[in-house]
């Protein structure tokens, strides 16, 4: 049987900043079987905090099996690469499109890669440091992000080879991360291929989230020279030297993304919001989720998969949150029925009686207590979306008024929301 070299798993405390390895992983290749266990002296050093408490359970001496993604944990496959820096790693160094999962983990840089941990092959972590692009930056950044999209020549070769060495992030569009101060920004460009502009769109988005009263990530749109349009996204996971522990929405549900059939059954905002109490976040966390679920439906989000969700364990509270609300982008071409995940059990369709079926799962003490809550809650959408429709486009004010119209009259308790809640 061939076994994988050993690869190293390190984790940032999350208490006093300081590297330390968490375990080991190894790969039986011909039956794809990936094996992870803590290593003794993290347990000898007194330390416990699980990388993934659903998945990966802080056991000593337990050997974790590995049961999706091919054999790699899901909290690792977390840290991996997607779409975008998949091409990356695969134009760098030359390697199939189809390589284990492992390979990209292995080949994706540590400097700029999701949440607290990062990937070695020494038992002592040894965590690359690579200064991050400066915000005066951004303009070269986005145009650099472009060219590689479109496989043009570096327009900036130093920022070229800095961008192709940091490809760790997820998501299929292409982005990079730019720091202003303590904070750390994704970038977002606009691209050749959108039908609209998108960057424009996630930022009013997102803008009209944090309005609501929800907890979304913070952005900022720029138009620079020649119009291009860039939005930056602040991470959660990231302040100053200082990364946060992070697992994805697929993680917190035990299934694979991007799958299908039995997977997708399993993609579920009842069940994520009883997952998130199981691992110890507070009951405010469960109606935020809801509060998630129904802006979405509201707002046409219709690409609210399990990896568009994720969790972060805040030191200050020893114990993991949900995140913010990141990727929340409305389908601009057609006006989405269904969202990706349940709203109840077997129900995907944007309807009040889809969100309020399952609604005791996220807390409520009965059915009439989601019912005065969700009222309360479409209001509050309708409310928010006057303080943010001038950051639109004419375009995308006709869409995203429309979209709001419609979906409020279905989700309202008549059928028809009082006009006095909006002006048109």
């Amino acid at each position: 049987m061939t076994i994988s070299k050993p690869l190293f798993v390190y984790l940032q405390r999350p208490d006093n900043g300081e590297w330390v390895t968490v375990g080991r992983y190894l790969l039986e290749k011909e039956s794809k079987t990936g094996k992870f266990r803590y290593a003794p002296s993290y347990e000898r050093a007194g330390m416990s905090w699980s990388i993934d408490p659903v998945n990966l359970p802080f056991i000593p001496g337990v050997e974790h099996i590995a049961s999706r993604y091919h054999g790699l944990h899901d909290v690792l496959r977390d840290a991996c690469p997607d779409t975008w820096g998949k091409l990356l790693i695969q134009r760098e160094h030359g390697i199939p499109a189809d390589s284990h999962e492992s390979r990209y983990l292995a080949l994706s840089g540590n400097a700029d890669r999701w949440g607290a941990l990062a990937i070695g092959t020494s038992r002592h972590p040894s965590i690359s440091v690579l200064e991050q692009p400066r915000l005066p930056q951004l303009e070269a950044l986005a145009q650099e992000l472009i060219a590689i999209f479109e496989r043009k020549p570096p327009i900036n070769a130093k920022l070229r080879k800095r961008l192709v060495a940091t490809p760790s992030l997820g998501g299929a569009r292409p982005k990079a991360t730019v720091q202003d101060g303590d904070q750390f920004w994704l970038v977002k460009p606009y691209l050749p291929t959108d039908t609209t502009d998108i960057p424009l769109l996630e930022h009013f988005t997102q803008q009209w989230g944090i309005a609501c009263g929800l907890n979304f990530a913070e952005t900022v749109h720029h138009r620079l020279s020649d119009g291009l349009s860039v939005v930056r996204v602040l991470r959660f996971d990231r302040h100053g030297k200082r990364r946060i522990m992070a697992m994805s929405g697929a993680s917190l549900l035990e299934t694979q993304y991007p799958g299908g059939g039995t997977e997708s059954s399993r993609w579920s905002y009842p069940r994520m919001a009883e997952e998130l109490k199981r691992i110890g976040a507070p009951p405010e966390d469960q109606l935020e989720l809801f509060g998630r679920m129904v802006f979405n439906a509201i707002a046409g989000n219709d690409d609210d998969h399990p990896r568009n969700h994720a969790a972060i364990f805040q030191a200050k509270e020893n114990r993991w949150r949900l995140s913010p609300a990141f990727d929340v982008v409305p389908n601009p071409d057609e006006q989405p029925k269904t969202l990706t995940l349940q709203l109840s059990m077997g129900r995907y369709d944007i309807s009040r009686e889809a969100i309020l079926s399952d609604a005791i799962r996220f807390g409520f003490d009965d059915r009439a207590a989601a019912d005065s809550y969700l009222d309360s809650l479409l209001e509050r959408i309708a409310l928010a979306f006057p303080v943010v429709e001038t950051l639109l486009s004419s375009d995308l004010l006709t869409l995203m008024t429309k979209r709001l119209q419609n979906n409020l009259n279905l989700l309202s308790r008549t059928g028809k929301i009082k006009t006095r809640l909006w002006h048109f």
